[in-house]
């Protein structure tokens, strides 16, 4: 009995010098602090902790973990992602959008006696005014059955240029413009006489007016023929008369013929206006009309310099001096000296710097 107690306390002891009587272990039979046993091997503790009843466990600090921590998700906002388009296996074709055509308003019509005048419908009857036309005024101030009573001075107006390769805002252009809008008409109502005129030149010439004359419209009519300026009623339907060229008419019988036509129509305010390009009898044919007395005239070069000697005169005003035509410019002889009513508006410029003849004149009719 005794003996087998002292076989077993052997045994255990052997069992705990073994165990602990290892190259890490200490003298009692345990493993230092801070080492534990592993195999049968006092060993540093690698995450290894001693947990003791009651207090919660420790935080890992191993940095040698495999396992990835995940960070819990972080709140999203709801994007509608946009779903690329599918390309179309057909090619685009592109097709214009249809030209978008503006009709302008009806022009207002007015019932006769009325007559249109700046978008309105008014009498011409008796407003001195807008006495037989819109906007004719009577310096009277008197206008019975459409024409105004008392002196109505007119015009007449002889030019030397040919218009046909004149060009808008030119000096010369400038001196048809002011002869056209002498008249306060509108529109400015113009008979034009072409017979046997350049027909180049008279298209330039009705260009020129119509391009060039702002705010108001201008109103071309062709002449029939000669007769038309023989009529009485002249200026009831026109206020400006335009003799573009002599050649196609006797000068004397027709000029007579229109000398009392033409000077009542001067006389109540309208405006004549002859263009002599040097290539007809433009002189014998305003003499035997009345409207100015010219013995002959002068073809000239085309570099002739001219110059404005009436600025002050209607006809002259704001043209440009010297100046040089476009064209060979015509001047005139025989004519009366300049006085009040009888202007010589532009004038060949001598070798000596002084005024020649004349190449535009003006003429006051009272």
């Amino acid at each position: 009995m005794k003996s087998s107690s002292v076989r077993a306390i052997s045994f255990v002891a052997l069992s705990l010098v073994v165990g602990c009587g290892l190259e890490n272990s200490v003298v009692g039979g345990r493993c230092r602090d801070g080492m534990v046993l592993q195999d049968d091997v006092c060993v540093t503790p690698i995450d290894t902790h001693l947990i003791t009843p009651g207090t919660p466990p420790p935080i890992p600090t191993s940095t040698t973990s495999t396992t990835p921590v995940t960070p819990p998700p972080e709140p999203t906002t709801s994007v509608s992602t946009p779903i690329p388009p599918i390309p179309s296996p057909f090619p685009t074709v592109y097709v214009p959008e249809p030209p978008v055509t503006v009709i302008p308003p009806a022009e207002l019509q007015c019932p006769v006696p009325l007559v249109l005048c700046r978008g309105v419908c008014i009498p011409v009857d008796s407003d001195a005014a807008n006495c037989g036309a819109c906007g004719k005024i009577c310096p009277s101030n008197i206008c019975i059955n459409g024409e105004c009573q008392g002196a109505t001075p007119g015009d007449v107006v002889l030019i030397g240029h040919d218009f046909t390769d004149a060009f808008a805002g030119s000096a010369q252009t400038k001196v048809l413009v002011n002869t056209l809008t002498i008249p306060t008409t509108d529109p400015i109502r113009i008979l034009s006489f072409e017979d046997g005129a350049d027909p180049a030149a008279v298209a330039q010439m009705r260009n020129l007016a119509s391009v060039s004359i702002k705010d108001r419209k201008v109103q071309f009519t062709r002449a029939a023929g000669a007769s038309s300026l023989a009529s009485t009623t002249l200026g009831r339907n026109y206020d400006v008369v335009i003799i573009n060229d002599a050649s196609a008419v006797n000068p004397v019988t027709t000029g007579a013929s229109w000398a009392s036509p033409l000077d009542t129509f001067a006389k109540k305010g309208g405006v004549v206006l002859a263009i002599d390009v040097g290539t007809s009898a433009m002189p014998q044919l305003l003499s035997s009309a009345g409207l100015l007395a010219v013995s002959g005239h002068t073809l000239l070069p085309v570099d002739t310099h001219l110059m404005v000697t009436a600025a002050s005169d209607v006809v002259g005003a704001q043209v440009l001096s010297p100046y040089a035509a476009f064209g060979p410019p015509v001047s005139f002889q025989g004519v009366a000296a300049p006085s009040p009513d009888f202007n010589w508006v532009v004038r060949v410029t001598k070798p000596d710097d002084t005024a020649g003849d004349p190449v535009v004149i003006h003429r006051i009719v009272r």
